[in-house]
């Protein structure tokens, strides 16, 4: 339970607006007692449902039952969960007999109601539920359901597109904002002190929710090109909507800086207007961040601390989004973050305590800054030295890797190794390429961490693998090549070629990788090449 809800009910409580046991009370059986009887409890409504559906499958399927059934066991989830006189199993099984009867009300009214119509009545149904039920941990659960289908009530069945599903989350954040002012505008009375709390705990969920939809419409962060999403291609930002929408998530980037200046006098400062319009401006960049910030302004402004960490991972991960713009050069989008980084760093280095500053210029010993308990921190000559230790050793082994790798270029052996056919034309990431090669057909080769195996170089320099090396005496056009595990399986030094954005077209007609070989066998990826070994 949050502590703002805990505060609110406690309030209420201590007015007599509330009972006494309005706050949950912990449990007094042992966990490992609850948790082997919940375990019971959703074993037990496994078999349920299946035999439930072996008695009553084709009426289930195609007549009324599902929504006579799906509203007995909503109902009789209900009178559980609500009940204080229930058996500890039978309050476990409330929840999976929710879940159950919750999925069959589903199923019918999407096979009979036009969507819209549909998700709208199950929207009321999950408010309804929400406000029935006393557990304030699954409000929240109902909460998130809630945002979710109100999301996809605004979103085009018929079209996958980005922005469509974005109108659906401004909407949603939107009545979250709502939410929260009257949340935060009304003081506890007996008259609306549960529908405070119900509005409490649901909109956390619903922003919570939200916060997820923003950071999954915004597409695949840096590093995670698996990840869930989708990478921008640079066509989508010639659209006339996309101006505006980007213009909107500056504006509310601003909005939420003006709320918290609003909030707090300290933020008032011209330094801090700066570096509102800097992240105004990162967020008419990468248009999903403004709506996340917002969030991140108003829950820090109210309180809401564990809301305020979710928006701020939303918000990171939304800015790793800039990566994968790829109407944006690499080198653009470097200079732009690293400007913004040095502009912020400015802002807070005038922003320091001025006491520290005065002190540090006349040779005094650094002070507390006001209402900080501890002392500035000291740098000890031990530890320069440990840093400069590390520098250095950093130094050393960067650069002889890279001299080892020039060493290898310079007098490795040239040999060129084929491609396999679907590679890399329909592997293509932005600017790389993953690469698969034509290896020998050996059992558990593939499966291997490290293998070296045997091939044959022909007069072009061509080698094709033949099988593993078993120490044997190598004829004159055979070579050892050594096979390192990577994520994609095992390949000769690497499984990816990076080129220059924009290249494209000209890898795309890659059949060979050309490697320089050691006399160890190990390998080094330096170019790429045509069918006929001409260069691309």
């Amino acid at each position: 339970m949050s502590k703002r809800l805990q505060h609110l009910i406690d309030t209420a409580t201590a007015q007599g607006i509330l009972p006494r046991d309005t706050a949950p009370k912990a449990a007094a059986r042992p966990w490992p007692v609850v948790l082997m009887t919940g375990l019971g409890a959703w074993l037990a409504a496994v078999p349920l449902l299946a035999v439930l559906f072996m008695l009553f499958g084709s009426a289930l399927e195609t007549g009324v039952l599902c929504y006579v059934f799906g509203a007995g066991f909503l109902f009789g989830a209900v009178r559980v969960l609500r009940s204080n006189t229930v058996s500890p199993f039978v309050e476990q099984l409330g929840l999976p007999v929710l879940l159950v009867g919750g999925m069959l009300l589903v199923f019918g009214l999407l096979r009979d109601m036009p969507y819209i119509a549909a998700e709208g009545l199950l929207l009321v149904i999950v408010i309804g539920t929400a406000w029935l039920v006393p557990q304030h941990w699954l409000r929240v659960l109902f909460g998130a359901l809630a945002g979710a289908i109100f999301i996809l009530m605004n979103t085009p069945h018929q079209s996958s597109g980005q922005f469509h599903l974005w109108a659906g989350i401004q909407l949603a954040l939107v009545l979250w904002l709502i939410a929260v002012f009257l949340a935060d505008s009304h003081a506890p009375s007996r008259r609306r002190a549960h529908k405070m709390i119900v509005l409490e705990t649901m909109s956390n969920g619903w922003i919570l929710l939200t916060l997820a939809a923003l950071a999954y419409d915004s597409g695949s962060t840096f590093l995670a090109p698996v990840a869930l999403g989708h990478v921008r291609d640079a066509g989508a930002t010639a659209d006339s909507s996309y101006s505006m929408v980007k213009a909107l998530s500056a504006v509310m980037a601003i909005a939420g800086a003006g709320w918290l200046g609003h909030r707090w006098t300290v933020l008032r400062a011209p330094r801090y207007a700066a570096a509102a319009a800097i992240l105004a401006i990162l967020s008419w960049l990468v248009p999903g961040l403004g709506a996340a910030l917002l969030v991140l302004a108003v829950c820090v402004g109210s309180g809401r601390w564990r809301l305020a960490v979710a928006s701020a991972v939303a918000a990171g991960w939304i800015i790793g989004t800039f990566y994968y713009q790829l109407d944006v050069t690499l080198a653009s989008k470097a200079a732009i973050m690293v400007g913004m980084g040095a502009a912020v760093g400015v802002i807070a280095w005038l922003g320091r305590p001025v006491s520290q500053t005065v002190s540090q210029s006349a040779g005094v010993p650094p002070i507390a800054a006001p209402g900080i308990g501890s002392p500035a921190l000291t740098t000890t000559r031990t530890q320069l030295a440990g840093i400069a230790a590390t520098l250095l050793l950093t130094l050393v082994v960067a650069n002889g890797a890279i001299w080892q790798k020039q060493a290898l270029i310079s007098s490795g052996r040239p040999i060129f190794i084929a491609l396999a056919p679907a590679d890399p034309r329909s592997l293509m990431q932005g600017d790389y390429m993953t690469l698969n090669f034509q290896l020998p057909v050996v059992e558990n080769l593939r499966t291997a961490r490290r293998a070296q195996v045997i091939a044959k170089v022909d007069e072009r320099g061509v080698a094709v693998m033949q099988g593993l090396a078993t120490g044997q005496a190598l004829a004159a056009d055979e070579i050892v090549i050594e096979l390192l595990q990577t994520g994609s399986g095992l390949r000769p030094a690497t499984d990816a070629w990076y080129f220059k954005e924009g290249e494209t077209q000209r890898w795309s007609g890659a059949k060979y990788g050309e490697f320089r070989i050691d006399g160890k066998g190990r390998a080094l990826l330096v170019n790429l090449r045509g069918p006929d070994l001409e260069p691309l």
